[in-house]
C-alpha cells in the first residue's frame, strides 16, 4: 500500500469520527453494513477501520503507522484481518469459503486485539453461503469486527441484515467532490465538472476515468451507441464487440446517460446532453419519457443481475438490452408520428 495508514476520504469523515467514538467508547458493534452505491470509497472507509483497530498506539482516531499491527498491515500480512470475496469476479461467495472463515474466526486473534473480517460485496452471497454465515452474525466471538460492503442492501438476505448495524452512504455532494477532484485533474485538458458528470457524481469512478484509456473507450462507445441509434450500426454487433470488456461498468455508464437524457427530455440542463453529437439529439427529441423510464427499470434489473453472482450470459444481456434501445425509439417515433409532432 503506497498510501498508509489510509484517512477516510472528506465525504466520509463525519461518519467516521461517528465510527471512532465507537471505538473509544467500547460500542462499536460485532457486524456493520456499509452500503451505498458503487465508486464513493466504501471498501476504502472499511479497509481504514480495519487499520485503526488493528493499530496498537492510534493516534487521534487514526492508525499510528508505525507499530507491528501497522507494519503487517503495510506488509497485507496481518493475520488478524480476513478478507471473504468472490474468487471471480462476478461470480458468488461460495459456502466453503464461509465454512472456512468461521473456522478461523473461532480462534483467538494472534496479534491479542481485534479480528476484523471485510466482506464484499456481501450481495454476491448465495442463500447457502449467508446461512452458513448467520452463525458467526448471531453469535460472535469477542473482539470481532465483521464489515460487509455492499452497491445493493436489497440484494442481501434480510436475516444477514438485521443482524448488522446499518451504514448508509449516499453520493456525495458534488462541490464537495469537485474540491476533491479539481487538483488532481490539473495539468490535463479535462474539466472536473465534465469528468465527475461521466462518472455519475461517483468520486472514485471519476479518478479511474482518469487512469489509461477509460475516458476515450466511453466515448467510443457513445458514438457506437449514436450510430446504433441513427440505424448504422446493429445491436448484434455492437453486443459482440461488448460482452468481453467491463459489462457492469458499461451497464452503470449507460444508466447514468440515460438519466441524463431523462433529465433533459424534460427541460433540465445536463452537461452530458449539451455535449452529445446534434444528430443523436435530434433523434432523441421525440423520445417518449414513459416509455424511457420503463426500460431503465430493465437496465436496473439487469445491472442487479450482473451483481447478484449469478454470473448471466454478458452477449445475450447486452444483445437484449441494445435490441430493447432501438425498440424504444422507434416506438417513440410511431408515437410523435401519430400525435403529429
Amino acid at each position: 500500500m503506497s498510501d498508509f495508514p489510509i484517512h477516510p476520504y472528506p465525504w466520509q469523515l463525519n461518519d467516521w469520527q461517528q465510527l471512532v467514538q465507537q471505538i473509544d467508547t467500547q460500542k462499536l458493534p460485532h457486524a456493520l453494513m456499509i452500503a451505498g452505491p458503487r465508486g464513493i470509497g466504501k471498501r476504502h472507509l472499511a479497509d481504514a477501520l480495519a487499520q485503526l483497530l488493528l493499530c496498537q498506539s492510534p493516534i487521534e482516531g487514526k492508525a499510528c503507522g508505525r507499530c507491528r499491527g501497522c507494519e503487517l498491515n503495510k506488509a497485507q500480512t496481518h493475520p488478524d484481518l480476513l478478507w471473504l470475496e468472490p474468487e471471480e469476479e462476478g461470480k458468488a461467495i461460495k459456502v466453503d469459503q464461509v465454512r472456512e472463515l468461521t473456522e478461523s474466526l473461532g480462534k483467538t486473534a494472534q496479534q491479542g486485539g481485534y479480528k476484523v473480517v471485510i466482506i464484499e460485496p456481501a450481495e454476491a452471497m448465495n442463500g447457502n453461503s449467508a446461512n452458513a454465515l448467520l452463525k458467526s452474525l448471531e453469535e460472535p466471538a469477542a473482539n470481532t469486527l465483521l464489515v460487509l460492503v455492499t452497491h445493493s442492501p436489497g440484494s442481501v438476505l434480510p436475516t444477514i441484515r438485521s443482524r448488522c448495524q446499518m451504514r448508509k452512504f449516499p453520493m456525495p455532494r458534488t462541490e464537495q467532490v469537485l474540491r476533491w477532484l479539481s487538483p488532481l485533474v490539473v495539468g490535463s485538458n479535462i474539466e472536473a465538472e465534465s469528468l465527475l458528470a461521466a462518472a455519475r457524481g461517483a468520486p472514485l469512478v471519476a479518478l479511474s476515468l482518469l487512469q489509461g484509456d477509460a475516458l476515450e473507450q466511453r466515448e467510443q462507445q457513445l458514438q457506437q451507441l449514436v450510430r446504433l441509434s441513427l440505424g448504422q450500426v446493429s445491436a448484434i454487433e455492437l453486443a459482440a464487440q461488448w460482452h468481453t470488456g467491463d459489462v457492469p461498468a458499461f451497464v452503470e455508464w449507460f444508466l447514468g446517460l440515460l438519466h441524463s437524457i431523462a433529465r433533459w427530455r424534460v427541460g433540465a440542463e445536463d452537461i452530458q446532453m449539451q455535449q452529445a453529437p446534434v444528430e443523436w439529439r435530434e433523434r432523441l427529441a421525440n423520445l417518449d419519457v414513459s416509455l424511457l423510464h420503463r426500460y431503465i427499470e430493465k437496465i436496473l434489473l439487469s445491472k442487479k443481475q450482473l451483481s447478484s453472482g449469478a454470473n448471466p450470459n454478458k452477449q445475450l444481456l447486452l444483445e437484449e438490452l441494445l435490441l430493447d434501445w432501438g425498440a424504444l425509439l422507434r416506438a417513440s417515433a410511431n408515437r410523435a408520428m401519430a400525435s403529429g409532432h
